[in-house]
């Protein structure tokens, strides 16, 4: 339990270093920008590259209960499109919550705790969470943003085959089907790449969060309400029941349901302020599920182990 709340605490220290230096005037509006840049473009990307080319090749039956947890998360994404659609919301409204109802905060948060509660062999199964949350999770979210912003649905999926996160993660997964390793300088450089862009996307959320009125911030929001309920409370939930029905190994079940109750994914900021679309709703999302689940995580955790 201490260690989840270690973890949290340490996510939100990093946003609130963001936002002390939007307050004392360090870093403005095109300083986020660039920070936001760099973590879309560099920081990213290097770190799913190193990540994915050092994993080993799961089997088949690993392979499916990988995929029986992404299809758990669409459920949830599902719920959350179909809820705020029947409530009237706009498009725009409906698509953003329904990516932050699904893209989890695994690799930077989930895979840390799972690790020290469960050992090292949760890692590998994390780090194959990880995989299908961006190739296939974050896939489908960029495209439906895309979409919902007024491209095209080929324009969209164009432009989302040319997000550096999607082709970062492709050309992983191919270096670890085929057990390619990168040379060992290059390994460093991708690495040290790859620790700086989690710290630079937090500080970009935090002076993200500062420029809000403080009323938008803790006030209720629908969206984001629902986006939030749906990512800690309901995805847990309906990951476990779908891995209970296919009987997963212990392991597989503990890690896929960890990883499920971890908050929305600062990755969801970055892309919907790329797209121009609900991003402060995503700011507030990710902000408030990252503080519930100091919480629930906490009480999920101690489930888990007992």
């Amino acid at each position: 339990m201490f260690e989840t709340v270690a973890r949290v605490l340490i996510f939100f220290s990093l946003i609130g270093l963001g936002a002390l230096l939007v307050k004392t005037k360090r870093l403005t509006a095109h300083g986020l920008d660039g920070l936001s840049a760099y973590f879309y473009w560099l920081g990213f990307p290097a770190f799913l590259l190193s990540y994915f080319s050092q994993m080993t090749r799961p089997d088949a039956h690993t392979a499916l209960m990988i995929l029986t947890y992404a299809g758990a998360m669409m459920v949830c994404a599902g719920v959350s499109v179909i809820t705020l659609t029947a409530l009237k919301s706009q498009r725009t409204e409906a698509v953003g919550a329904g990516m932050a109802s699904f893209i989890n905060n695994s690799a930077f948060l989930g895979i840390p705790i799972a690790t020290s509660l469960f050992g090292q062999a949760a890692g590998q199964i994390g780090a194959l969470i990880v995989a299908v949350d961006f190739l296939l999770l974050f896939c489908l979210g960029c495209a439906a943003l895309a979409w919902s912003s007024g491209h095209r649905i080929r324009s969209a999926l164009k432009r989302t085959a040319m997000n550096p996160t999607i082709i970062a993660s492709a050309v992983g997964l191919v270096l670890m089907l085929f057990h390619v390793r990168f040379p060992p300088v290059f390994q460093t450089g991708l690495d040290m790449l790859g620790r700086s862009g989690p710290p630079v996307a937090l500080v970009a959320l935090g002076g993200m969060l500062a420029m809000m009125p403080a009323k938008t911030l803790f006030g209720f929001e629908k969206s984001s309400a629902v986006a939030v309920a749906a990512k800690i409370v309901l995805a847990p939930a309906v990951v476990a029941v779908a891995l209970w029905a296919v009987n997963a190994e212990p392991l597989i079940f503990k890690t896929g349901v960890l990883l499920a109750a971890t908050p929305t994914a600062v990755s969801v900021f970055i892309q919907t302020k790329i797209y121009g679309t609900w991003y402060e709703n995503a700011a507030i999302a990710i902000s408030q599920s990252t503080a519930i689940s100091l919480f629930t995580l906490s009480a999920i955790a101690l489930i888990l182990t007992h």
